[in-house]
């Protein structure tokens, strides 16, 4: 009997260490591919001046990248049950490493933008792909631990990028934003090569055309209309043109989504998104949390860098400055929420980060146009933390389900999507909210923030409700 339970103990030692090798691996790519999407946000006025071009061609740099990332969702879970998540990995950190030097040596805009699309759909499978190697590795027991390693690099890029992003701009020129990324990227893939376990794909996997059609530039459409309209409301004034693209491409992209989700009904396990996951409680629970949490909490995280640049006067560099304390405190709690979660299961630790949340998002609701720097930064900090551990235990609870593990890229891919359409549909109602409640034409006035701050806090009783449906203590 000692023997059997000595040899456990070796096992599970052994479960541990190889998690936390595969863990620093898949840290070091999505950490690069983290940072990226956020450096172009200080790097778009110098870029725009060495190609004599107009701000508005160069934000498709910044555009292109993020429709790429949404374009990878849909194809990131047939491509792993085809080809086996270490190729697609490897494959993935190849093509991003060679976006990075093409990026570096463009020539124009056009060329950059283009360059930048591949960046961003191997970035995006990089992303998604990283989710799916540690939730397989970890299994149920410690998928909290594994969500905590993929999110840490999230939620430091909003606060390292644009600091290293200005950092480098002025010292050097913007090409050593990809340049400089080089060297980091090739050590992650030969760290793949070397650690990252050898699995077999599914040679007899057949690609769902139509339904990869149909979903793909549907979420796209969504999220680039929805981005529109947020990016509208933000300029403080509506131009006729801009608004009919923005709602054209939000009615096209829903029309084309509820078109895959008839034909994926029809073709049932045999779809690219395989929507049957949604028969378990334990999975809709978590993703309808998902995206009410996405729509609540990322439409917050659009008005708060706003308030400080329309109504206390900050640059935007300023402003993204004070948002360090949300990015700090999320990387703080990120470290040891995944443990929480495992240990307590999601319920308990979901309902205290939204109680954080709230706490930390109040301030701005009572705050006028000059506020106390040190109190907001104080409910950032717990804003910060409160999102990390919403987020972590919601996402390792869609493992948790009681789904085959063959299933974990549907997983993977049903949450991304359920993310990124809440967080753009909640930054566009908060920008909407402003137009409508602004005493204003071009900009907004504090009441108007005042009034949108206090109706999206109110609605977190939403998922403070559906949150007591999560397990307490994750079963046996």
């Amino acid at each position: 009997m000692a023997s059997e339970v000595k040899s456990a103990d070796t096992a599970a030692a052994k479960k541990e260490t190889s998690l936390i090798a595969l863990g620093c691996v898949v840290i070091l790519g999505t950490i690069v591919a983290a940072i990226d999407g956020t450096l172009m946000v200080v790097a778009i006025d110098a870029i725009g001046q060495d190609f004599a071009a107009s701000t508005q061609s160069i934000q498709w740099i910044t555009g292109a990248y993020l429709l790429a990332t949404c374009a990878a969702i849909p194809v990131s879970g047939y491509a792993v049950n085809r080809f086996g998540a270490r190729t697609v990995w490897l494959q993935s950190l190849m093509a991003f490493l060679a976006s990075m030097g093409l990026c570096g040596i463009a020539w124009s805009p056009a060329s950059l933008i283009m360059f930048r699309v591949l960046q961003g759909f191997s970035g995006g499978l990089i992303g998604m792909v990283a989710t799916i190697v540690l939730a397989r590795a970890a299994g149920p027991e410690r998928v909290g631990r594994a969500i905590s390693a993929v999110a840490v690099p999230s939620t430091l890029a909003p606060v390292l990028g644009p600091i290293a992003g200005g950092a480098v701009i002025d010292v050097v020129s913007w090409r050593w934003l990809f340049f400089g990324q080089i060297p980091l990227l090739m050590i992650a893939l030969v760290a793949a090569w070397v650690i990252l376990p050898k699995d077999a794909g599914d040679r007899a996997a057949r690609l769902d055309w139509k339904g990869l059609l149909l979903v793909t530039p549907g979420l796209s459409a969504l999220v680039y209309g929805l981005s529109g309209v947020a990016d509208l409301g933000a300029a403080g004034g509506l131009h006729w043109g801009d608004v009919v693209v923005s709602v054209g491409s939000v009615v096209a992209g829903a029309v084309l989504t509820a078109w895959f989700v008839v034909h994926a009904r029809r073709r049932r396990g045999s779809s690219i998104v395989d929507l049957s996951v949604f028969a378990v409680r334990g999975f809709t629970v978590p993703v309808v949390m998902t995206f009410i949490v996405g729509f609540l909490l990322y439409g917050l995280l659009f008005l708060i860098p706003l308030y400080y640049q329309q109504i206390v006067g900050l640059s935007a560099t300023a402003a993204g400055t004070l948002l360090a304390p949300q990015g700090a405190g999320m990387g703080i709690a990120a470290i040891f929420v995944g443990s929480l979660s495992d240990r307590f299961g999601p319920r308990p630790v979901v309902l205290c980060g939204l109680l954080l949340v709230t706490a930390g998002t109040l301030p701005f609701a009572l705050v006028d146009s000059d506020p106390n720097d040190l109190l907001l930064g104080t409910a950032l900090a717990l804003r910060g933390m409160g999102l990390a551990a919403v987020s972590i235990p919601l996402s390792a609870s869609l493992y948790q389900a009681a789904l085959p593990e063959e299933m974990i890229p549907h997983i993977t891919t049903v949450s991304a999507v359920a993310q990124r359409i809440g967080g753009a549909l909640g930054g566009a109602l908060a920008a909407v909210s402003l137009q409508l409640t602004s005493q204003r034409d071009t900009s907004f006035d504090a009441s108007a923030f005042t009034v949108t701050f206090w109706w999206m806090t109110g609605l977190l009783i939403v998922p403070l409700g559906l949150s007591l449906l999560l397990p307490s203590k994750r079963k046996s």
